[in-house]
């Protein structure tokens, strides 16, 4: 097979593998970019606002990249149908996306959704969220899905447009600081500024707790049955205030014997802002 008896079939096929490599050598060096500008600034965890952005971004170059190499490709293949479809591909490109939109409403409907969560940003990369009672941390925003870890290691993979349709308990923007809550049923006669006491000095020597706003014990119900206790105690993040949760009310539980002896005492279930279930 000799080169000038088919060169015809050798110049396309090479520069449609060459149209190939380049836009995926683009795409690669894009991602490359993106990768190292990210680590450089630390960006997932100094800002996961602009690491969101990035990456939807990066998602979206890579489908125009790719639609406009395809398309390239087609035209450059010396075949009258594909030279045709390479001109529909291009030419007609606006009409294509609205009969696909027809076609496709809820893929449609999950891409835009994708690109305003993203730029919009009720979510972010890293961000603590609970959705529908199901509390994790955002994994990924892709075109279509985002991906929650959820607390146990499972993941919650939720189309964007449902998403977007969903309230979010967002606990990481704006102010990721949370209150540890953490009650005490007491019985009527109990020395309450001993417990009083016994919880704000537990609470001020646990490590994760803020001194700002201060720690605050309040007695927050009575009924014919008895006094309701609750320490309010600031930590920096949700997942602090659940652990502080926990070690404080051990701590607690541990000495109260000696300051106050309530009959029948119950240590209620902590009150942090979310705590999972199994």
């Amino acid at each position: 097979m000799s080169w000038d008896a088919h060169k015809n079939i050798f110049i396309p096929a090479i520069a449609s593998v060459a149209i190939l490599v380049v836009a995926w050598l683009v795409y690669w060096g894009l991602k490359k970019a993106v990768d190292a500008f990210s680590r450089r600034r630390n960006l997932i965890e100094t800002d996961p606002g602009a690491e969101t952005r990035f990456r939807m971004i990066e998602r979206l170059t890579a489908v125009l990249i790719f639609f406009i190499a395809i398309g390239l490709v087609f035209w450059v293949i010396n075949i009258d149908a594909l030279n045709k479809l390479a001109i529909g591909w291009f030419a007609s490109a606006g009409v294509v996306g609205i009969a696909l939109g027809f076609a496709a409403q809820t893929t449609v409907a999950n891409l835009f959704s994708g690109i305003v969560i993203a730029f919009a940003q009720p979510i972010r990369l890293g961000d603590n969220v609970n959705i529908d009672d199901e509390f994790g941390t955002v994994e990924s925003i892709g075109l279509f899905y985002t991906s929650i870890r959820i607390w146990d290691n499972r993941r919650l993979v939720l189309p964007n447009k449902l998403l977007s349709d969903r309230a979010i308990r967002n606990y990481t923007l704006v102010d990721p600081r949370m209150p540890a809550l953490v009650e005490l049923r007491l019985e009527y006669g109990t020395n309450v500024e001993a417990v009083r006491k016994l919880l704000l000095e537990a609470a001020q020597d646990h490590p994760l707790h803020l001194d700002e706003p201060r720690p605050t014990v309040q007695v927050v119900e009575a009924d014919n049955l008895g006094v309701t206790v609750r320490l309010m105690v600031w930590a920096s993040s949700q997942m602090d205030a659940l652990k502080m949760s926990f070690e404080v009310r051990e701590a607690v539980l541990a000495k109260l014997p000696d300051v106050a002896a309530p009959v029948g005492l119950n240590l209620t279930k902590v009150a942090v802002p979310h705590q999972p279930s199994k």
